[in-house]
């Protein structure tokens, strides 16, 4: 066997590998789908801070009014490590279903989709944006920003219905799109303002002198829609130094209102309405006379007069009307109005059945406030000389700031509005105003502010008069009043912590100095609020690091988590804990407080093998925690070792899905059982030859593994270098090619001993199963087709019927190749011959052929493996036996002494007829079958006549003809000497004796004419001679010098 040639070797290596790929190790599950440290720029929309995502559990809260006007904010971050250039963000409002999800864009009052779009956020335009650049890890105007559009806060003024709020940041630079949407849920609910005003009628905003001073109270209806109002109450009450009052519906207002007392007068106008009706019977209903107020009722407006007398006796008299909204009262379909009855019955097969009928009927339902309270109440005061008065216009509670109290505030709520608080660090502000009769008053003042927990009674009291953080515009104490140092509004502030709980907050207003606020009043001012925890919301939670991971790997297992929380916008208050397993145990080197605890590096160990959950909870200040999960998998990674007793060593590296261990056992197997078998050549057929393994393995794993358990295996086989093995070979039935594989071809030394040699494979697939190592030491010979080639092929047909080939050699027929004939006979059947390698030329005999039938030819140089190479000989060639469709007919003969004329006529075809054959015999006749072989040739077809000499010997006898066709092959026709193509002529000639001979044996029993046998004979040993001779004299003359060659 001959060897392959180094890039043969490969082939077969790459083709046997690929033969062996099991399609299921390409198809893995990839849990993680995004890893990595945003490398690049990020514009991460972190939060979406206004409008706060409505809760209902049950009762909702952060509900928006119908008809309020909306703005949009959110905190931006740039959370990769490359400055932002270009930056735009959109607002959209969707309409939702019931579980929040949205369902198609709303539209605004013009029909337009409410989509607030701006592309120009940052960029490099100055003219354009206002923001040229954001840092790596800056927030966007650090901290809260108002979604902009044309020129202005975007706003949505919107109508009643369920909503999902949805804002994006997009940039060409973003490496990470994932994290460039938030969704808010939304309710926007129809609400119920009734609003009350009194004012002096002169106008004046303190009333002063003497006489009577009249005054006008209004109630408006002020909802998102209109609604009626049943018994609504109005509160009066007069105080201070008056000598009378009055009202429009009481002469005495001042009896009516002594101390505690209040007058109430309805509001509105007494109607017939129903106040009762059952939802299943229209007709069950009851009817009561109510004050009726509505829209429809003086445009919605309802007015009350009266006036007030100052008590003249009292120099320093001052007074006031205090008026508010008392309570009222609505017909609809309220909880309180449904009625479940139950009905019982039979079902179909006559079992008695108990089913619950629920009737949400229409009834009047109670209310003391309405949606909005600021607006419930109002007061005029008045003085017969200076009216001494400071008030609280405003208290509010501002939060969403850092936890050291730095940033902006990203929600207020005041006295009177509805609304929860959050938990964090917030300022309660109260602004004052002057409200005394002469603005030239100057009066000192504080606030005295006193937050009380409810839950725990822990009490804050704090006093201030001014506020420089926290509230803008910041405000330096200053008087109140017209002058200087001193201005007519201010206000003060106080940082608190708030913890989840209720709370009620309270501003006093106290007047410093000699002088009596005359108002106290209006001077305390507060609210009782529900504080509520907002959890850190995970935005992401990524696995870190890149590519697989495995047991033993050098780089660190490592996570990052993304975290936001509304009331700790930087997040250093947020506490961190990573745990990872089943067991949940603590990562090592994880957690902690701060935004550094928000990355987890830590080494894989053993336990983490295998799919790997890893759960980081983050908890605030106040115990709000939220978690969440990542599941990873982390492959195991064995090397499995055993060595025979012939010393041969197998390691078994594999990196598998699986906590088992994994092992194998080697030993020494029996080469006889091996010997003379045929190795694949991994593309689907056979090495050349025979080989015999000069050292077999039986080999068997603890457990076998499929391919999608299986990231990565490989092979090293070490043995004696003296073994002189040269390719590893595995398989399950070695005496079947199909179930061997080639996995290694060509041995290295070993790194670790000199004296041994490695066959390395790297493997792919499930891991091998028990089978057996063969260890080849012969070359590897492919087989390959020969080669050397047939050229300048022919093949024709010859006389009788034979088919004749000859051919050239391109190249040099090596050992064990041969020519190899085919020749298909046209009923199919085959003969097939192999010659000589050297063999250039095939005559196949007429005796095998039919006259006139085709016959394929191929020649090819072939081997013993049955490779053939190419280019073959082919061709098709007809059979010729015979002379088709001819003869001769009307045959003379004219003699002429010694030379006799013969002529003659053609009949049938001449196609076929290359010339004509004049046969003749002496004396006998013939037939067809027996025709002379003595014959004179025409040399053409159209030749039909010739010449034949006769013997000068005399004699007297007949001579007989006859004509035949000859074809080009020298296919000649038959004919009988009496048929149409037949002659005979008499032959007469005395010897000079007189006598006639008419034996004419001449001597030696030949017949006149003829030569004798021995003259034959004699002339056959001259041609031989002469032929020898020309040979030795043409091969003497064929070169000068040594080297000549003989010639033959």
């Amino acid at each position: 066997m001959r060897k392959i040639t180094p890039v043969m070797l490969v082939l077969l290596l790459v083709a046997s590998l690929m033969a062996n790929i099991d399609i299921t190790q390409l198809e893995q599950t990839e849990v993680i789908e995004d890893t990595g440290a945003r490398s690049g720029a990020d514009a991460e929309l972190v939060a979406i801070t206004s409008p706060k995502e409505t809760q209902c559990n049950p009762e909702c809260r952060n509900e928006i009014f119908v008809g309020i006007d909306t703005t949009f904010e959110v905190f931006i971050q740039n959370s990769g490590d490359q400055p932002i250039t270009e930056l735009g963000y959109k607002a959209q409002v969707w309409i939702a279903d019931g579980n929040g999800n949205p369902l198609m864009l709303a539209k605004d009052a013009t029909g337009a989709d409410l989509e607030f779009d701006n592309p120009d956020v940052i960029c490099d335009d100055v003219s354009v944006c206002a923001d040229q650049s954001l840092a790596a890890g800056a927030v966007f105007k650090g901290g809260k920003t108002a979604i902009q559009y044309q020129g202005g806060d975007a706003t949505w003024t919107p109508a009643a219905g369920i909503y999902v709020i949805q804002i994006e940041t997009y940039s060409d630079q973003d490496v990470d799109p994932g994290n460039d949407v938030q969704q808010v849920y939304v309710e926007v609910v129809d609400y119920l303002d009734i609003e009350i005003d009194i004012a002096w009628d002169d106008g004046s905003v303190v009333a002063t002198g003497e006489g009577a001073k009249a005054f006008t109270v209004s109630v408006m209806l002020n909802g998102s829609s209109d609604f009626i109002t049943h018994n609504l109450t109005m509160e009066i009450d007069v105080t201070g130094d008056v000598a009378s009052a009055s009202g429009q519906d009481i002469a005495d207002l001042k009896s009516a209102t002594l101390g505690s007392l209040v007058h109430s007068v309805n509001v509105g106008t007494d109607q017939l309405v129903m106040v009762y009706q059952n939802e299943s019977d229209p007709t069950d209903n009851l009817t009561e006379v109510r004050t009726i107020m509505s829209d429809d009722i003086s445009n919605g407006v309802w007015t009350y007069t009266g006036s007030v007398l100052p008590d003249t006796s009292n120099t320093d008299a001052a007074y006031s009307v205090d008026v508010a909204i008392g309570g009222y009262s609505l017909y609809g379909q309220f909880e309180s109005c449904i009625d479940t009855v139950l009905v019982n019955s039979t079902d179909a097969e006559g079992n008695p059945t108990t089913t619950e009928e629920i009737y949400a009927n229409f009834c009047e339902e109670s209310f003391t406030k309405d949606d909005i309270t600021r607006n419930n109440a109002d007061e005029v005061t008045g003085t017969l000389s200076t009216f001494h008065d400071i008030r609280i216009s405003m208290l509010t509670v501002n939060q969403g700031y850092n936890s050291d109290g730095t940033g902006i505030s990203t929600y207020t709520v005041g006295a009177g509005e509805p609304g929860d608080l959050s938990v964090g660090t917030s300022y309660v502000d109260a602004s004052v105003e002057h409200r005394g009769s002469s603005v030239t008053e100057l009066y000192d003042w504080n606030v005295s502010f006193t937050i009380t927990n409810l839950d725990t009674s822990e009490v804050i009291n704090v006093l201030a008069n001014d506020c420089l953080q926290g509230v803008e515009p910041s405000y330096n104490y200053a008087l109140l009043g017209t002058g200087p140092m001193a201005f007519d509004q201010g206000h003060a502030c106080t940082m608190v912590e708030f913890d989840v709980g209720t709370y009620t907050i309270e501003a006093e207003l106290i007047m410093g100095g000699k002088t009596t606020d005359q108002k106290p009043s209006n001077n305390v001012v507060s609210m009782e609020k529900e504080v509520r925890n907002n959890l850190p919301v995970i935005s992401s939670l990524d696995l870190v690091t890149q590519g697989d991971l495995m047991l033993g790997m050098e780089n660190m297992l490592e996570f990052e988590v993304s975290v936001f929380d509304a009331d700790d916008v930087t997040g250093e208050g947020l506490t961190y804990a990573w745990v990872g397993g089943a067991e949940s145990v603590p990562l090592a080197g994880c957690g902690g407080v701060g935004g550094i605890a928000r990355t987890c590096a830590t080494p894989v160990i053993q336990d983490f093998v295998t799919t790997f959950p890893v759960v980081v909870t983050i908890t605030d200040a106040h115990g709000g925690e939220v978690s969440e999960e990542i599941i990873i998998e982390i492959w195991n990674d064995a090397v499995a070792s055993d060595s025979t007793d012939d010393g041969i060593t197998m390691d078994y590296s594999l990196t598998y899905f699986s906590k088992s261990p994994f092992t194998i056992s080697v030993t020494d197997g029996d080469t006889n059982e091996c010997s003379g078998i045929t190795l694949p050549d991994g593309a689907g057929g056979e090495l050349s030859g025979e080989y015999s393994p000069i050292a077999v393995i039986d080999y068997a794993p603890v457990t076998t593994y499929a391919a999608n358990d299986v990231l990565a295996h490989s092979i090293d086989m070490m043995f004696d270098s003296g073994l002189g093995a040269s390719s590893l070979w595995f398989t399950t039935n070695c005496k079947s090619s199909t179930l061997t594989q080639l996995l290694a071809d060509g041995a290295t030394n070993s790194e670790e001993d000199s004296t041994k040699s490695v066959l390395s494979a790297v493997l792919s697939g499930p891991i091998l199963p028990a089978g057996q190592f063969l260890l080849i030491d012969a070359p590897l010979q492919a087989m390959e087709p020969p080669s050397a080639s047939i050229s300048g092929f022919s093949a024709a047909a010859g006389i009788g019927g034979d088919l004749t080939m000859n051919w050239g050699l391109t190249g040099t027929p090596l050992a064990g190749d041969k020519i190899s004939v085919s020749i298909t006979h046209s009923n199919g059947d085959v003969f097939e011959v192999d010659l000589d390698r050297t063999v250039v030329t095939y005559t196949y005999s007429g005796s095998s052929t039919t006259h006139g039938e085709s016959y394929d030819i191929e020649v090819a140089v072939c081997n013993n493996d049955g490779l053939c190479s190419t280019p073959i000989g082919t061709a098709t060639v007809v059979a010729d036996k015979q002379v088709d469709n001819a003869g001769a007919t009307g045959v003379s003969v004219v003699e002429a002494g010694d030379k006799w004329t013969l002529t003659w006529s053609a009949t049938g075809t001449t196609d076929d007829v290359a010339s004509w054959n004049v046969c003749y015999k002496n004396r006998d006749s013939f037939d067809a079958a027996n025709m002379p072989t003595t014959c004179v040739n025409t040399g053409s077809a159209d030749v039909m006549t010739a010449d034949v000499m006769m013997s000068t010997a005399p004699g007297q006898y007949t001579v007989y003809f006859a004509v035949v066709p000859v074809d080009a092959l020298g296919n000649t026709g038959t004919a009988a000497s009496s048929g149409d193509a037949g002659a005979d002529a008499a032959f007469f000639k005395a010897n000079e004796g007189g006598e006639i001979d008419n034996n004419n044996t001449d001597g030696d029993d030949t017949s006149s004419g003829e030569l004798p046998g021995w003259t034959w004979g004699a002339i056959g040993g001259v041609v031989v001679v002469a032929f020898i001779a020309g040979a030795f004299i043409l091969s003497r003359g064929g070169g000068e010098g040594e080297d000549k060659d003989w010639d033959y």
